[in-house]
């Protein structure tokens, strides 16, 4: 019981320390233009284009390869978008209709939210997320060894918990989630005990 606990705590700790170390970027369509036109962030923070006339979009061009990519409309109707950064990096982006008339911008993305490089910061991916029989766990590791891969509930129990063996460079493992009840999990994984872990959130389906 206290290990659910202070699972849930930990998870909880975690949500509040990104909100924390997260700021806001804002940049402000003017004109044909993006203000400010080139900027820095660090990962975690969140970037809002704001509109203010015409129509335009937000469209990522040149991005990190691990880094989700965006296209949002800023019009009168959809006059914010926010992106938030997760991988450190060099990012490109342009407004589609107006790239050629130069409405284009950048911003370099540093730092990590604390989570060991031992699994390169925010490389763990699952998928299908949501999925009903089997999904995949995908990570980046700077090394080999061993992971320990666990699954809990929203109260904290445990009801996954298997080794992997970890090579240096990409890794894939089929999770087998067809014995889960439906609903929501955090899948954590940890690699040769180090400190810090990398959690991720998924949903069971029927």
């Amino acid at each position: 019981m206290k290990r659910n606990i202070a699972i849930i705590m930990s998870l909880f700790l975690m949500v509040l320390s990104l909100q924390a170390i997260a700021t806001i970027k804002v940049v402000t369509q003017q004109s044909n233009t993006f203000n400010p036109k080139v900027f820095n962030v660090a990962v975690g923070d969140t970037i809002r284009w704001v509109w203010t006339s015409g129509a335009h979009t937000t469209t990522s061009s040149n991005i990190p390869a691990a880094a989700a990519s965006w296209d949002s409309p800023l019009t009168s109707s959809n006059n914010q978008f926010e992106y938030v950064v997760t991988v450190a990096g060099f990012y490109d982006y342009v407004c589609t209709p107006h790239a050629s008339l130069g409405m284009v911008g950048s911003f370099t993305a540093t730092g990590t939210l604390g989570i060991s490089n031992e699994i390169v910061n925010n490389s763990l991916k699952i998928y299908p997320n949501p999925a009903v029989n089997l999904t995949n766990i995908m990570f980046n590791a700077g090394k080999a060894g061993t992971a320990v891969l666990s699954v809990y509930d929203l109260l904290g129990n445990q009801v996954e918990k298997r080794e992997l063996a970890v090579r240096p460079g990409t890794n894939s493992q089929p999770l087998s989630v067809e014995n889960i009840l439906p609903g929501i999990y955090f899948i954590e994984l940890r690699l040769d005990d180090q400190y810090s872990a990398v959690v991720r959130r998924f949903v069971k389906s029927r």
